[in-house]
């Protein structure tokens, strides 16, 4: 089952973002995170900050940031959650697609793997990552581009709720779909291609 997807606000003098003082240096590697944050506190300023989990940590506590937002997934693997100041909701940051969720990658012919992660797989997490996945692929997105998505389930009907900012990050493109859970991937295109329509070309250099 996928982990929490929420994203987090980690800060030693702060207990949520509306608390930081104009000015204030927050990091992340995320461009979605920065245009979602820009949108939450167009008076801060946001840090490129990279690194695994305790790096950044570290960072945080040695180095001149005010706060930093992570994945509480990951925070929460890890046993971190008292370091925790502020948890997003979804609706103040929408997760990148597939956040909170492992996968495994197999070789495709392999049967006998196959077979056996099948018995571990959970059919509604799969079902959401194939919508978001879709999503991403339509729109052609990788590490570069502000996208966030986030599949749901509820009474056999998948949603997508999906947000895709501009380059430079001060327009923002939303679409939410749904539909039956088989035809989660049929969904995520329907999301992509309506979020392109939006967007045109403001969202890549490419």
């Amino acid at each position: 089952k996928r982990n929490d997807p929420r994203d987090v606000f980690i800060s030693l003098k702060y207990k949520s973002i509306t608390d930081l003082k104009p000015n204030s240096i927050i990091g992340t590697s995320s461009f979605r995170r920065a245009a979602q944050l820009n949108v939450l506190r167009k008076d801060l300023n946001i840090n490129l900050i990279r690194g695994n989990i305790d790096t950044r940590i570290n960072k945080l506590e040695k180095e001149n940031f005010d706060a930093i937002v992570l994945s509480y997934a990951g925070i929460k693997t890890l046993g971190l959650e008292k370091k925790v100041s502020q948890i997003f909701s979804i609706e103040e940051m929408l997760p990148c697609a597939g956040q909170g969720v492992i996968v495994l990658q197999t070789r495709k012919n392999d049967q006998n793997i196959l077979n056996l992660i099948h018995k571990i797989n959970d059919p509604n997490t799969f079902s959401c990552v194939i919508a978001e996945r879709a999503m991403l692929k339509t729109i052609k997105g990788d590490c570069d581009t502000a996208v966030g998505g986030l599949a749901t389930i509820s009474d056999n009907l998948i949603t997508l709720k999906s947000e895709l900012f501009s380059i430079d990050g001060k327009q923002k493109f939303s679409s939410k779909i749904s539909g039956k859970v088989d035809e989660a991937e049929e969904i995520g295109v329907k999301v992509g291609t309506e979020l392109i329509a939006q967007a045109g070309n403001t969202y890549k250099n490419k």
